[in-house]
């Protein structure tokens, strides 16, 4: 009988295991089933390479999650089950043993095999690929008999193996059509590798290949095409790999190279994604597609793939890790290499701390290094993911003194919701723009969104259409002398007829039916003379290709969910910045693709966090525009200032700093230290250079905080954020571009 299943995950390697768990603790509900063709629970390979070569006896291997933790995440597995054959149009996997499973979201993470070399003899006995604990456990007991071995292929894998066997006292024969490590291209590291090997006793052999494998029953010697004859009892292929998607054939799933996904981890097919080494994913970093065979990038695929299977649209957006460590030897490959134009070194290899920085138009594209602090690495990581331009600072990256963490990597906008108080923003741009400041990103809430909307679609002249935008929206009031009394009149007159290029009253519209009679009203104002203004300043279409990253919020009206709208990821519309300010009862929500959405300030009024959680803090340069004062000396004197003055404190900047969190985080990276150091120094050494360190124990670069704050003596009353009038409007833009020069000198 055909089963049904809310989430299956095909594959039982890193990311299906890392994803059937972030599925779970990030709320996913109904059943999830993991479908794994090997006969264990999901481990990690890395060490197949190392320890369970070199080991006297098979080490258990390492499970990536308990059987215990898949019993309390109430996460069903199928081990020894491979999938024979997918169905999108019916949304059914079809296992290899013949049951039908009907899913409603699936995660293909079927990782690759080993290449196999079409050679005479490579079938014989004692020619081995190493991709599986089975073949790890046949390396090792081979390698227990043999006294000779010769390793094919200078990659990752097979400098790993090389070094392992030869650590078990084997005479190893390493054999590279190229150079170690070529794809570097980098001869002079290709060249010390050559040498550390050869110190080792590893004998190396680079510009030649096999042609065949020779022996009666089992191997005896391989022959290369330079007419050598190496003598050994087994042989070691590291050829690379193809990715498994072989069972798919007839889906209409889009394989090239891997499975094609985009940068949401998501194929051609609905409720469809895939994940590690099997995926061909869109790179937004590099804005090219990629296959990446690491276990970092399956750690990272596996969240994101599980977190936009549950509706959450994140894309990614990583740099992606190699590590490898070969002897005394430990090393880090960050980003593309083919991506670059330029190299710039530090250090030294013969010094045992040297890095080579790959730039492209003074952009960092990728890093190799070796020996160099974990700080420098985790910097980097920020520096190619951000895409910051280092013209200014690459005559110092040769220095290996030079600390990167002081180079901001991107200068942020934090722009709030406030109506009429988005004209203090617009001065406050104009103000940063004259300095030279100019953002990366730009998150703002309500009329912030409007004004983040025209800065992003304006990258060059933000301040002039910011300028424009709000003289379009300010209105002619009649002058009084007194000021009190003039705004007083001046929010009755909006109140009354509203703004009209913004927003226009629905008791002046025409009542024609049932269906405009106030009964029936979700809001008192209609705004849609605002979609007109906006597309005057905005070109959305171009939003995706601007410079400046646009990020607006909005709550979902029946989860209470925020959302964040991001212009890398989605394809913003008027819409999208409408909703973030749709505040009631004054405006009605807004509805995209069936979902219904009010203010995001309602929630949040500075999305200053939505930001980090989508770019990290790490090096951020950041400027909070602050439309609400938090403290008043005065009370309110009447109905009207109290209700300002609840405005004022609901929508008030709240960026804190939990400091028991960071506290926490500290105490837990002094222990790491404490612990690393009493390790053996090359063991800690290594560890250093791990990823999963880096990203821990990276002491981040800091975020700095420059707050621009809306003039507002403490004992004045509080004033209407509705207040569009002509010259309340031109006050606030002054003001804007006064107290941001302030703050700027300060």
């Amino acid at each position: 009988m055909t089963r049904h299943v809310d989430f299956v995950v095909v594959g039982g390697g890193l990311a299906g295991a890392t994803a059937v768990e972030t599925l779970r603790t990030e709320g996913a509900e109904g059943s999830i089933l993991l479908l794994a063709a090997e006969p264990h629970l999901p481990y990690h390979r890395p060490p197949l390479s190392k320890v369970a070569l070199t080991a006297g006896k098979a080490p258990p291997p390492q499970q990536v999650l308990s059987k215990a933790r898949y019993h309390e995440l109430q996460i069903e597995l199928l081990l020894g089950t491979p999938v024979a054959a997918i169905d999108p149009g019916r949304h059914m996997v079809r296992t290899g043993h013949g049951a039908d499973i009907r899913y409603g979201h699936l995660l293909i993470a079927t990782g690759a095999s080993a290449r196999r070399l079409s050679l005479p003899g490579a079938a014989l006995p004692g020619v081995f690929y190493l991709r599986s604990l089975e073949d790890a456990e046949a390396i090792r007991t081979s390698a227990q008999k043999a006294r000779r071995a010769v390793v094919i292929g200078g990659s990752f894998i097979g400098l790993e193996a090389a070094a392992s066997l030869r650590q078990r006292g084997i005479d190893v024969t390493l054999l590279e059509r190229h150079e170690l490590l070529g794809k570097l291209h980098m001869p002079g590291v290709s060249s010390f590798f050559q040498r550390g090997f050869g110190a080792h006793g590893v004998d190396v052999i680079v510009g030649d290949s096999p042609t065949a494998i020779r022996g009666e029953t089992a191997v005896e010697a391989v022959l290369t095409q330079g007419g050598r004859t190496i003598a050994c009892d087994m042989v070691v292929i590291g050829a690379g790999v193809i990715p498994e998607t072989g069972f798919l054939q007839g889906s209409g799933i889009a394989v090239d190279d891997g499975i094609v996904v985009d940068r949401f981890l998501q194929t051609n097919q609905p409720g469809v994604f895939a994940a590690g080494d099997v995926a061909n994913f869109f790179d937004p970093i590099f804005s090219r597609q990629r296959r990446v065979e690491h276990w970092d990038n399956a750690i990272r695929q596996g969240r994101t793939a599980a977190r936009n299977m549950l509706g959450q649209r994140v894309p990614y957006d990583e740099v992606t890790y190699f590590y490898s460590e070969v002897f005394d030897l430990s090393f880090n490959l960050l980003g593309q290499f083919e991506a670059s134009d330029e190299r710039i070194e530090r250090g030294s290899l013969q010094s045992g701390s040297f890095a080579s920085f790959f730039l492209r138009h003074d952009v960092p594209r990728a890093l190799f290094s070796f020996g160099r602090p974990t700080e420098e690495t985790k910097v980097t990581e920020l520096l190619i993911k951000n895409r910051v331009n280092l013209k200014s600072s690459k005559a110092r990256l040769s220095d290996p003194d030079y600390t990167l963490c002081h180079i901001p990597n991107q200068t942020i906008y934090i722009l709030q919701g406030g109506g009429a108080f988005g004209g203090f923003e617009c001065g406050a741009v104009r103000a940063l723009e004259e300095s030279g400041i100019r953002p990366d990103v730009v998150a703002g809430v309500s009329i912030g969104a409007f004004n983040g909307a025209i800065i992003a679609a304006n990258p060059d002249h933000a301040a002039e259409a910011l300028t424009a935008f709000w003289n379009d929206l300010a209105i002619a009031t009649p002058f009084i002398a007194d000021e009190n009394l003039r705004r007083e009149f001046a929010c009755g007159q909006i109140a009354l007829f509203g703004v009209p290029q913004f927003f226009k009253p629905r008791w002046l519209q025409p009542m024609l039916g049932p269906e405009q009679w106030p009964n029936r009203w979700f809001s008192l104002y209609d705004t849609a003379p605002a979609v007109k203004l906006l597309e005057r300043y905005v070109d959305f279409g171009k939003l995706r290709s601007s410079p400046i990253r646009l990020m607006v919020s909005a709550v979902d009206v029946q989860t209470s969910e925020l959302v964040v709208f991001d212009s890398y990821v989605d394809e913003l519309a008027p819409a999208h910045i409408i909703a973030s300010g749709s505040l009631p009862p004054g405006f009605r929500w807004t509805t995209i693709d069936g979902r219904h959405y009010w203010d995001g300030g309602i929630v949040s009024n500075s999305p200053l966090d939505l930001v980090v959680q989508r770019c990290g803090s790490a090096g951020k340069r950041v400027f909070i525009i602050d439309l609400f004062p938090g403290k008043r000396n005065v009370m309110p004197a009447n109905l009207a200032e109290a209700m300002a003055r609840q405005s004022e404190i609901l929508y008030s900047e709240r960026v804190r700093s939990d400091l028991s969190t960071r506290e926490l985080v500290n105490d837990f990276r002094r222990l790491v230290a404490e612990i690393v150091a009493e390790l053996p120094a090359a063991t800690a050494e290594r560890i250093r250079h791990r990823p999963r360190f880096i990203a821990m124990m990276g002491e981040d670069a800091p975020m700095t905080i420059t707050r621009i704050i809306r003039e507002n003596g403490e004992d004045d009353p509080s004033s209407k954020d509705y207040d569009f009038s002509r010259q309340t409007i031109d006050q606030l833009v002054e003001s804007g571009y006064r107290m941001t020069r302030k703050a700027l000198e300060r």
